[in-house]
This record gives C-alpha cells, sequence and structure tokens, in this order.
C-alpha cells in the first residue's frame, strides 16, 4: 500500500479525472474563500512586508512565497480542495484504479541509452514505492522478460538513512559515464541534496561531491569540476527562491570557495549552467542559462577567461542539440 506521501502523483491523476465533475462546486467555494481572504494588517499596508509597494493590492502579501502567512493561506486552500474530492463518492474508486494504473506491473519501461550500450530505467511499483535505478542489456530487454541489474535502491536507500528519499534525478559524466550525481529530495519538495555516486561499484563516492539541499541544479565540467547554482546564503536567490548565481565548484572546495561565473538579477526566475558535448564527451561550449521570467530567457557562453558572451538568440527560444559544431534551436517568436 502506498505511503501517504508518496501519492501526490496518484492524487494529480485523480484530480484530473474529477475536475469535470467538480468543478462547480469548487470554483463557487473557492470564490467565496477568496472572497475572505485575510485582509492585510495595517503595519503590513503602512510599513511592512510587501504591502508597501502598492497599499492598493491587498494581496501582495502573497508575494512571499515562503512567507508564514502566504504558506497559511495555500495550506488551506489545498485542504479544501483534497476535502472537496476526499468527500465525492467516487473517490475510492478513482483512487484505486489510479493505484492500480502506477503500480501495474506490465508496463513498457522507458529507458535511456549508455555509451556501452546497455540500458538505464527508473522504476516504481507497489513493491518499489521509491522506486529503483536499474540497468539491462539491449538483448535482455528485447525479450518479455528482461532480467534487471539494481544500480540504486531509493527504498532500500531511505530505509538504511532514516530519509524520505525521493528520486529527482541523476547526471553522469561523460564519456564513461561512470561518475554521477544524484539528486535526492527529502519528501519530494523541489529543494534537493546532490551525492556523487558511482555507478561502476553502486555507491556512493567516499569524500565526493556533497551539495546540501537546496532548490538548484549540478552539472559536470570534468571528474574534479562542477557547475552549480545553488542557496549561497543570504541574496544569492531570486525574489522566485530560485538560485540566481552560478559557480565553479573544483574537488576539495566548499561552497564559499567555489567562484562565481555568472549573477542574475532579483527578479529573474533562475539561473543554472551546462554544458553542451559532441559525441565524444568533449565540451563544445559551458552555457548559462538566464530565466528572465517562465517564457522568456538569455543564454550566456562561459569563456576560457572567466567572462560571459551572452548569444544573440530571440528571449523566447530553446537549445536543443549540438551537431557537427552547430547549435539547434527553437524559436517560440519570429526571429
Amino acid at each position: 500500500k502506498v505511503p501517504p506521501d508518496q501519492l501526490s502523483g496518484t492524487i494529480q491523476m485523480i484530480r484530473s479525472a474529477a475536475l469535470a465533475a467538480l468543478l462547480a462546486s469548487t470554483a463557487l467555494s473557492s470564490a467565496a474563500m477568496a472572497q475572505t481572504a485575510p485582509a492585510p494588517s495595517p503595519a503590513e499596508v503602512s510599513g511592512g512586508g510587501f504591502a508597501t509597494s502598492d497599499a492598493t493590492d491587498p494581496y501582495l502579501w502573497l508575494e512571499e512565497v515562503e512567507g508564514e502567512r502566504a504558506m497559511a493561506w495555500v495550506n488551506q486552500h489545498n485542504e479544501h480542495s483534497l476535502g472537496v474530492l476526499r468527500g465525492d463518492p467516487r473517490f475510492e474508486t478513482l483512487h484505486q484504479q489510479a493505484l492500480e494504473i502506477v503500480q501495474a506491473r506490465d508496463r513498457i519501461p522507458s529507458v535511456g541509452f549508455n555509451h556501452d550500450g546497455t540500458l538505464d530505467n527508473f522504476w516504481q511499483d507497489a513493491e518499489h514505492v521509491r522506486g529503483v535505478w536499474r540497468t539491462t542489456t539491449l538483448d535482455s530487454y528485447r525479450t518479455a522478460e528482461p532480467q534487471w541489474e539494481t544500480v540504486l535502491d531509493f527504498d532500500a536507500l531511505a530505509e538504511a538513512e532514516g530519509k524520505n528519499w525521493v528520486y529527482k534525478g541523476a547526471t553522469c559524466l561523460p564519456p564513461d559515464e561512470t561518475r554521477c550525481l544524484v539528486m535526492l529530495s527529502d519528501g519530494g519538495k523541489d529543494a534537493v541534496t546532490v551525492r556523487e555516486f558511482d555507478r561502476s561499484t553502486k555507491t556512493f563516492v567516499e569524500g565526493g561531491f556533497v551539495l546540501p539541499e537546496s532548490k538548484g541544479g549540478a552539472s559536470w565540467v570534468d571528474e574534479d569540476t562542477l557547475l552549480i547554482a545553488r542557496d549561497f546564503g543570504p541574496g544569492t536567490l531570486t525574489d522566485s527562491g530560485y538560485p540566481m548565481i552560478v559557480k565553479v565548484l573544483k574537488r576539495g572546495q566548499t561552497l564559499d570557495q567555489a567562484q562565481t561565473v555568472f549573477t542574475g538579477q532579483p527578479g529573474d526566475v533562475s539561473v543554472s549552467g551546462y554544458t553542451l558535448r559532441d559525441a565524444d564527451g568533449n565540451i563544445r561550449a559551458t552555457l548559462i542559462n538566464r530565466g528572465i521570467n517562465f517564457y522568456e530567457g538569455e543564454t550566456h557562453r562561459l569563456n576560457a577567461d572567466g567572462t560571459t558572451t551572452k548569444l544573440e538568440l530571440p528571449a523566447k527560444s530553446n537549445i536543443n542539440a549540438l551537431v557537427q559544431g552547430q547549435l539547434v534551436v527553437t524559436t517560440d517568436q519570429d526571429w
């Protein structure tokens, strides 16, 4: 039976299934709740919090993403929505149907290809609630019953460490792809702990890279160098609560010793760094993405001397690949 903290995906499926039938009652109830949202205090309007920027908007306190009052308001609405869904007589049937689908053992396992021709898969079912990272050969995958070899069992890891680990992905260093950065979330939140993992020994690297819990990401530059975007302390996050600074971290360095290579603006959504490699795993460009908002961004190339050069790409565009020395880009606006 799936624990409550692992049901977020299932609950989302249930919400979608029940939305059409429940829309009218939920919308009316939510509208009523919105009308009764707590009004700002005099201090918030006249001298404190975000409300000072515009006293005509009584809801600017919701801009405080992690604010106690804003979170209380969000939790109130979540409890109301879940109450409406769980109170519907169809809920339990839909719940069980959704569980059967996500736990079905006859699902086709999606795979990723490794440089050595093996295939990796992340699998969850009733016996592997948190999931298992596993691998097989192409020949075995083509059979009706592939023989899987476990790389990392996240249920076993969580139990051994007494943590509520949720797997958030891994990135392995080309071309060998034996050293990996595994991202673990405590309870499924956005913030993750990053730990270096040796795929050949199936163990975490003793004394290896470990990045404490934070929103943001990390990318390999080489075996001893990472490009990281994290919470580096006060003034290093955007107003949205995501990284504003990208640094280069060398093996053996602490976070405060890492070299800053790019700084965004507080009003940005987030910044991140990554590398573009050729088919042999060689780096052809190190890039910084500055997310100005959810639809527009900038891409900057990190030069050898530590400076950056902005690429003249449309604000609404995405770099998809590097092919024979040329970028493949899709655009969402005229160029």
